[in-house]
């Protein structure tokens, strides 16, 4: 059974993300004030006499409740068990009616055998990580003025652990939509489809300022969600028929085109709805790195092959296609340490991410 640690992916997706890899230093001494971290009693003293030190009269609790933008990719839980098996039935297929063309002294068996068939996928891998705190009581009430106050700052700190969770959760569920991506070969290319239809070439740059292009990535879009309702085998990987009911599709949009064609498309028409996606989507600042947003860097699972895909400006997809099925959570308490005064508390985190090149996908890019 296959068991991946990957709190390294989960600090390093997570510094993607939040734009902080391939930033150089800037030193901002003496600019900017980031608030003294140690109160001096030689610097921290009123101006008049320069002795008395200076109180704090208000402290504010810096805490914000994340929310995970890729929440929706949340399948299902189960508790027992290790594999989540995926069962698919396929169609028959026709064949000649044996009732015409009866021939005398032969007969029709209507015994014979036909075996439905049926393909199977095992979902394994798991990804487990953890976070841990420590929390030290006695010593903390010192820097507060009674336990309302202290309360707070503990809920605040386990609060920050629960962002750093849901922040693990929608980074490590944007590397498995990148993962697919650079799995499938669904892509639409809009630059080059425009350019075929219309003998116009833009830039991935140009063609955002366009509005008979941004008209046109906008029907195709919305053209997408007519195909995918429709059984084929367009949207996969080929292996079987599939059809996804408008209710069951998820779609992920680029911030950038979403502003763009708002302001290009949407701005300019006269019926706002005929320009507009025709159907509730995520708004997605980037997909991997907030440095280049319209692009995925990955090392693919299927084969470890590395793969660059850029100007990606939304995604639609079966709401089967990719996701996580296990989120398992284990919070735990260590006893007190009797000589530190302390106990350290531990999330365990693990799920089940996975991809089903056999469901619908299909994204779209400026190429």
């Amino acid at each position: 059974m296959t068991t991946n640690q990957i709190y390294t992916i989960v600090n390093s997706i997570a510094a993607q993300a939040l734009g902080s890899s391939a930033i150089s230093a800037v030193d901002t001494q003496g600019l900017v004030s980031l608030g003294t971290t140690v109160l001096s009693s030689s610097t921290n003293t009123e101006a008049f006499l320069n002795t008395l030190a200076q109180r704090i009269g208000k402290t504010i609790i810096d805490y914000r409740k994340y929310r995970n933008r890729l929440a929706d990719m949340v399948m299902d839980d189960f508790e027992y068990g290790a594999i989540l098996q995926k069962i698919k039935v396929h169609m028959p297929d026709a064949e000649a009616d044996q009732s015409y063309g009866l021939t005398d002294g032969t007969s029709v068996d209507h015994y014979e055998v036909a075996k439905p068939v049926v393909t199977q996928k095992l979902f394994v891998t798991r990804t487990p990580y953890q976070f841990k705190i420590t929390i030290q009581r006695e010593h903390l009430k010192e820097a507060f003025d009674g336990p309302e106050q202290m309360g707070g700052f503990i809920s605040a700190v386990f609060g920050e652990v629960q962002n750093a969770v849901e922040l693990a959760l929608e980074n490590l569920g944007k590397t498995t939509l990148a993962n697919f991506i650079a799995e499938s070969s669904n892509e639409v290319k809009l630059l080059s489809e425009y350019r075929t239809e219309t003998g116009i070439t833009l830039t991935p740059l140009t063609a955002l300022h366009d509005v008979a292009f941004m008209n046109f990535a906008v029907a195709r879009i919305n053209e997408t969600f007519d195909m995918m309702q429709a059984m084929s085998e367009l949207y996969n990987d080929g292996s079987v028929a599939r059809f996804t009911p408008l209710e069951d599709m998820r779609v992920k949009v680029l911030a950038q085109f979403n502003r763009r064609a708002q302001t290009v498309t949407q701005y300019a028409a006269f019926h706002e709805q005929l320009v507009s996606i025709d159907h509730a989507f995520e708004i997605m600042p980037f997909w991997q790195d907030a440095q280049t947003p319209g692009t995925v860097y990955i090392k693919r699972a299927s084969d470890g092959t590395t793969k660059q895909v850029e100007n990606i400006i939304a995604v639609v997809h079966d709401r089967d296609a990719l996701g996580m099925y296990r989120k398992d959570e284990i919070i735990s308490t260590t006893p007190m340490n009797s000589a530190g005064l302390y106990f350290n508390q531990f999330w365990h985190e693990r799920q089940l991410w996975f991809n089903d090149l056999s469901e619908n996908f299909t994204f779209f890019t400026l190429s």
